[in-house]
C-alpha cells in the first residue's frame, strides 16, 4: 500500500502468509483462517454476555428509580447518556464491518450477509491482505474509527474519579490508539497497525474485539455508577428487630399501641449514645448541655438502666452521634417515657421477633412475677407449632408468609388469666452469597483460586447459624479466544474444573454462575455470579 515501513508485527504476518500460500496443498491455510472464524463466533458470545449483564444493572436502575427518584435520577441519567454513547460506537462498528464485507465480497455478498447475522465462514477474501488497507486507511474509516474510540475513552474516564485507578488505567490500557516508532524510526499510526496487510477475515476479527473491549468497560462503567447510588448512605451491616410501644403501662379499656421495625446498625463502629440535655444549635445541628451520661453500646445498642424507685412517669432522651461516610458527625435526638407500673407480659425474643419458616426459634417468655410452671403458652390461630425446650421456648412455623400470634396465660389464684398476646412475621430465611476462598468478586490470584475446594454459600450476618449446600454451579471462561463452559453437580472442584484453573492466564475472567443452593428448610435457591478476574 505504500504507507511507510512494516512493523515487526506486519513483517511476521507478511511471512505466515506466505508460507500458509505455499502449503495449500496440505489445507493448512484454510485450517489457519478458519480459526478466526471461531475467534469471532467466541468474541460474538462474550458481546452477548456483557449485554445481558449490562441490561440487569440498566434494569436495576430502573427499579431503584421508582423506589427513590432524588437518590436515583442523576445516576441514571449518566448510565443512560453513556449506554447511548455505547450503543452509537458499536453500530458504528457493525455498519464497518457490514460496509468492509460488502466491498471484499462484492459478488458473494449475500452469502457472507444474512439480515443482521454475518456469515464469515463464506468468505471468499478470508486470505486478501488488501481490503484492509483500502476501507480502513486510503478511505479514511480507520481514522474515523479512531475519533470515537477516543471520544469514548474520553467519555467514560470523564465519568470516574481519579481515586478508581485500576478501572482508568483499564480503560487507558483498552483503548490505546497512539501511534508508535520502530527501531527505524518509522510511525505506525494506530488504524495501520489495526487494519492493514493482515487477511480479512482478521480485520472482521479485530472488529469484533474493538466490540468486546467496548462493552467490558461498558460494564466497569455503569456498576461504577450504580454503586454510587448508595456510596454517600450509612453502612450497615447488620439488622435488630425493635418494638417501641407508646406507653408500658396501659389503663384497662385504653388501647395498647407498638411500633415495630428493623433496626440497622454497624458491628464494625458504634454509634456514641448520650443521655441527658441537649439544645438545638441548627438544622441537625445539636449539643449536650449540661452534665451527660455516656452508654456502653454493643452491636448498635445501648442500655439505659435506672432503678425504678416510685410509680408513675418517667421521661429521658439525648442524642445518638454517628459518623457518616465523608467523615462528619450526625447527631439524632430521641425522647422517652416510662411508666413504673405494676408486673406486666414479657416477650424476649432470643434471635429477633421474626419467626423464620422452616427452623426452630427460641423464644424466651416469662411474666414477671409468676413462676414459670404456671405460665402456659399457646398460639391460638394456628400458623405454627411452639414446645418448650428447657427454660425457653421454640417455635417453628408451618406456612412460609404472614404473621403468627404467640399467647401467654398464667395461674394466679388458681384459676388461668390471659396475660395478652404478641404478633411475630414469618419470613424464609434469606438467600445465602456464593463464595470461593470467601471471595465472591473481584480479582483473585491464581494459585489461591488454585487452591480453593469449590463454591460455599455463605449466609452472611445472619441471626442463626444456618448450613447451605451447594447442588449445581456452571465455570465459564475464555481459554484461546473460545468461552470454555463447565456444569457441574454439587460444589466441589474436581479436576476438570482445577484444570480449567490451572490453565487461566493473567487478566482472565473465570466466571462461576447457575448456582443453586439448598438450606435446612429444604428449598431450591438460585445464588448471584461470581466473577474473579485471575492477577
Amino acid at each position: 500500500m505504500g504507507h511507510g515501513k512494516e512493523t515487526p508485527r506486519q513483517q511476521m504476518i507478511g511471512l505466515m502468509y506466505l508460507f500458509l500460500t505455499c502449503m495449500l496443498a496440505l489445507n493448512v491455510s484454510k485450517d489457519v483462517l478458519d480459526s478466526f472464524v471461531l475467534v469471532s463466533e467466541s468474541l460474538g458470545k462474550t458481546v452477548k454476555n456483557y449485554e445481558t449483564k449490562n441490561q440487569k444493572v440498566y434494569d436495576e436502575f430502573d427499579k431503584q428509580l421508582t423506589i427513590n427518584e432524588n437518590k436515583v435520577r442523576p445516576w441514571k441519567d449518566k448510565a443512560d447518556g453513556f449506554k447511548e454513547l455505547t450503543d452509537s460506537l458499536c453500530n458504528l462498528i457493525e455498519n464497518y464491518k457490514k460496509g468492509f464485507l460488502t466491498l471484499a465480497e462484492n459478488s458473494n455478498v449475500e452469502n457472507v450477509i444474512k439480515g443482521d447475522r454475518y456469515v464469515i465462514d463464506s468468505m471468499n477474501s478470508k486470505d486478501n491482505i488488501d481490503f484492509g488497507g483500502q476501507y480502513f486507511i486510503l478511505e479514511g474509516r480507520g481514522e474515523i474509527l479512531k475519533g470515537k474510540l477516543e471520544e469514548y475513552r474520553d467519555a467514560a474516564l470523564a465519568l470516574l474519579p481519579e481515586s478508581e485507578i485500576s478501572i482508568i488505567d483499564g480503560i487507558k490500557g483498552t483503548l490505546n490508539t497512539e501511534s508508535h516508532t520502530d527501531k527505524e524510526g518509522t510511525i505506525h499510526t494506530w488504524e495501520a497497525t489495526t487494519f492493514e496487510h493482515i487477511p480479512a477475515v482478521a480485520d472482521i476479527v479485530m472488529l469484533d474485539k474493538l466490540k468486546t473491549d467496548i462493552k467490558n468497560i461498558e460494564t466497569d462503567v455503569i456498576n461504577y455508577l450504580f454503586k454510587q447510588i448508595s456510596a454517600g448512605d450509612f453502612k450497615f451491616n447488620a439488622l435488630s428487630a425493635t418494638v417501641i410501644p407508646n406507653s408500658n403501662y396501659v389503663m384497662r379499656g385504653n388501647e395498647y399501641t407498638a411500633t415495630v421495625f428493623l433496626a440497622a446498625f454497624d458491628s464494625t463502629q458504634a454509634p456514641e449514645i448520650l443521655v441527658g440535655s441537649y439544645k438545638k444549635n441548627g438544622p441537625e445541628n445539636y449539643e449536650m448541655v449540661g452534665a451527660y451520661e455516656t452508654l456502653k453500646v454493643t452491636k448498635g445498642k445501648g442500655v439505659y438502666k435506672k432503678v425504678a424507685s416510685s410509680l408513675g412517669e418517667r421521661k429521658w432522651g439525648g442524642l445518638i452521634r454517628v459518623p457518616r461516610p465523608d467523615g462528619t458527625v450526625s447527631s439524632y435526638p430521641f425522647e422517652e417515657a416510662y411508666q413504673v407500673a405494676e408486673p406486666s407480659l414479657v416477650i424476649s425474643p432470643t434471635k429477633m421477633n421474626v419467626f423464620y419458616y422452616g427452623i426452630e426459634n427460641p423464644v424466651a417468655i416469662s411474666v414477671p412475677g409468676i413462676p414459670a410452671d404456671k405460665i402456659k403458652v399457646s398460639i391460638p390461630d394456628g400458623g405454627a407449632t411452639i414446645k418448650k425446650v428447657g427454660n425457653a421456648y421454640e417455635v417453628k412455623p408451618t406456612k412460609r408468609s404472614g404473621t403468627v400470634s404467640v399467647a401467654v396465660a398464667a395461674e394466679i389464684d388458681g384459676k388461668p388469666k390471659s396475660m395478652g398476646s404478641m404478633m411475630f412475621r414469618i419470613k424464609t430465611i434469606p438467600e445465602p452469597k456464593a463464595k470461593v476462598m470467601g471471595y465472591s468478586s473481584g480479582k483473585i490470584e491464581k494459585a489461591m483460586l488454585g487452591a480453593a475446594t469449590g463454591v460455599q454459600a455463605d449466609l452472611e450476618d445472619f441471626v442463626f447459624d444456618l448450613k447451605f449446600k451447594i447442588t449445581k454451579y456452571t465455570v465459564t471462561t475464555t481459554v484461546n479466544g473460545m468461552t470454555k463452559e463447565i456444569q457441574k453437580k454439587g460444589g466441589a472442584f474436581d479436576n476438570e474444573v482445577k484444570t480449567l484453573i490451572k490453565g487461566l492466564k493473567a487478566n482472565s475472567k473465570l466466571i462461576i454462575e447457575d448456582i443453586e443452593a439448598v438450606g435446612p428448610d429444604g428449598v431450591p435457591r438460585s445464588l448471584s455470579a461470581i466473577v474473579f478476574t485471575v492477577k
